[in-house]
């Protein structure tokens, strides 16, 4: 038996929790990169090499279903809003990322499943029961837990990234809809294609021509933001959310072994407190959303 087979022969959640966790590891990395790299290529240029890999990575989606059903949608408008909130966050994570510790940044991030739940209430018409309030609230004490403002300086790096996961969360949403008639792929491409001129732009303001190692760098890291993309959509697909989300909270570790390793980063005790704290109440909300779609 090989390994593809023995995999498959696991069962959903298991397979879930590895799917989960080898993404966790693609945005951890990926993350990595983009500070290591920031010191020398601007953050906007970086993340507009992201986005245009992607574009790339697309194509074989394109080939296999053919041009005329991957093009063929009637949501464009929905996609162009979600392509300005796709620059929103490209041009707040990259940035913030690159001006705060790994693990502080993929702590933060944790953030967007609660921005996702009060942008569902906002959107989509979602009803906020006492239970998911009272998550909400716990899941974004544990933010102003790692910020601890009035105890230390809240950085400039840590209101970007708290940023990103709103606007991340906001695409989620707008991608919870439009998959009500669109492929799941379908959303990855048009992202793709909205949002690489648009964040041509900012990024020929701070161009600097890259060499040939930075230029692979930038590719690996629009390799790794789509396996992580592939890698969760693999995940909910092989369990309910319940059971793959606690797997998520390997980034943590991830992030502090590779930001030690890398930079020589140990993360701050309350870091550790805030995201467990952000991770639990996340966590919480999904099983209060699977228990209402029962």
């Amino acid at each position: 038996m090989n390994a593809a087979s023995r995999f498959a022969a696991l069962p959903g959640p298991l397979q879930g929790g590895l799917w989960m966790m080898s993404g966790a590891l693609c945005f951890t990395i990926m993350t990595t990169l983009i500070r290591d790299l920031a010191q020398d290529i601007h953050p906007f240029e970086i993340a507009f090499f992201r986005i245009a890999a992607n574009v790339i990575f697309m194509i074989p989606f394109v080939l296999r279903v053919g041009a005329a059903t991957a093009f063929r949608t009637t949501n464009h408008k929905i996609y162009l809003f979600r392509a300005l909130v796709g620059v929103t966050f490209l041009m707040t994570f990259f940035p913030g990322a690159a001006l705060i510790p790994v693990s502080d940044a993929q702590a933060l991030i944790f953030t967007s499943p609660l921005f996702a739940t009060v942008m569902a209430v906002l959107f989509l018409g979602e009803i906020l029961h006492i239970r998911r309030i009272a998550a909400l609230a716990i899941g974004f004490a544990g933010a102003l837990i790692i910020l601890r403002p009035g105890l230390q300086e809240i950085s400039l790096g840590a209101i970007l990234v708290l940023v990103a996961a709103g606007a991340n969360a906001t695409s989620h949403i707008i991608v919870k809809y439009a998959m009500r008639s669109d492929h799941p792929d379908q959303a990855v491409l048009y992202l793709s294609l909205y949002v690489t001129p648009l964040m041509l732009i900012p990024a020929l303001f701070v161009w600097t021509t890259p060499d040939w190692p930075q230029l692979g760098m930038m590719v690996a890291i629009g390799a790794l933001a789509t396996l992580n993309q592939r890698c969760l959509s693999r995940a909910f697909a092989s369990a309910d959310a319940t059971a793959v989300l606690p797997f998520d909270f390997a980034r943590l570790p991830f992030a502090a072994i590779i930001g030690f390793l890398v930079f020589s980063e140990l993360p701050d005790f309350w870091v550790w407190v805030g995201g467990g704290i952000i991770f639990a109440a996340s966590v919480y909300i999904a099983h209060r959303e699977a228990v209402a779609a029962r």
